[in-house]
């Protein structure tokens, strides 16, 4: 029988074990808050969960009318919390090997907004920070982990423009190109002598997720622009947009910090410029 990888000797041990392995500081946080939601329901240790009771737990989701796109996210993190178990040999078994999460619906055709939308959006915002931060976030194709997390000492000048060094999505790193106009603005706002962060809070803290969020929101709101509209959404629009404009798919993927480019390939299909529609001669419509 193969020694185990780990010292842990108590389910908290092995969680904190497993948890200090997820990159970022959002990955921690919903990886926590989902294994306790989880272990809450199971009422049980580690070592005496089966296969049925992740599969009553995932039961549990849908009657709780939680999105297919929640619901895979959720059981994604507890087959990794299982299999990560196995792997180090803390656990016999791994239960959660032979559970399948769902697949969502694809819904990325209705979160793309047009040019004259994105500029309602950035012109409704009501401060010049905040501006600047839907416009980087649409400019430059970024995540809202990305926005937040954006550094001064990240940013450098070109013969034109800028260049931000971006930390994606485990931990990968990409370079973004800044327009030129858009970069003098930046260049232009207020530091804090007590944090490197580009967009912070009164408190001089970093912007968290949920204040962008409410940025957006609120932007949307006003500028009466669909209001499901998130940070995300002007991602998506970069990318259409860029497509649509000429843009190539694998320079796309790699402005994204797409790991596959058949996550950048899906933007074809959400919008095609073509459809084989077009060749229908009919008088029915």
């Amino acid at each position: 029988m193969t020694a185990p990888l780990t010292k842990a000797t108590t389910d908290l041990e092995i969680l904190f074990s497993w948890l200090s392995d997820k990159g970022s500081p959002h990955t921690r946080s919903l990886y926590t808050t989902t294994s306790r939601q989880f272990l809450e329901f199971v009422s049980k240790p580690l070592s005496e969960i089966y296969l049925e009771d992740i599969q009553q737990w995932k039961l549990s989701l849908e009657f709780r009318n939680y999105s297919a796109h929640t619901i895979r996210v959720k059981i994604l993190c507890i087959k990794s919390l299982f299999s990560y178990c196995f792997d180090v040999g803390y656990l016999s078994i791994n239960a959660g090997s032979k559970v399948k999460p769902p697949k969502p619906k694809d819904t990325l055709s209705t979160k793309l907004l047009e040019r004259t939308a994105i500029e309602k959006l950035i012109g409704a915002t009501t401060t010049e920070r905040d501006r600047l931060m839907l416009s980087l976030a649409y400019a430059c194709g970024l995540r809202a982990s990305e926005l937040c997390g954006l550094r001064w000492d990240d940013l450098q000048p070109r013969e034109k423009g800028g260049q931000a060094l971006i930390y994606g999505k485990g931990q990968k790193s990409r370079i973004v190109l800044i327009p030129a106009g858009l970069w003098v603005k930046l260049m232009a706002l207020p530091r804090s002598d007590r944090t490197l962060a580009v967009f912070y809070s009164y408190r001089h803290k970093p912007l968290e997720r949920t204040m962008l969020h409410k940025i957006v929101k609120a932007a949307a709101l006003k500028a009466g622009v669909c209001q499901e509209a998130s940070t995300h959404w002007l991602r998506h629009a970069h990318a259409t947009h860029s497509l649509e404009s000429g843009c190539d798919l694998s320079l796309l993927q790699q402005s994204l910090g797409h790991a596959s480019i058949v996550t950048t390939q899906k933007y074809l299909a959400a919008r095609p410029n073509r459809h084989s529609s077009e060749f229908l001669n009919t008088n029915l419509w």
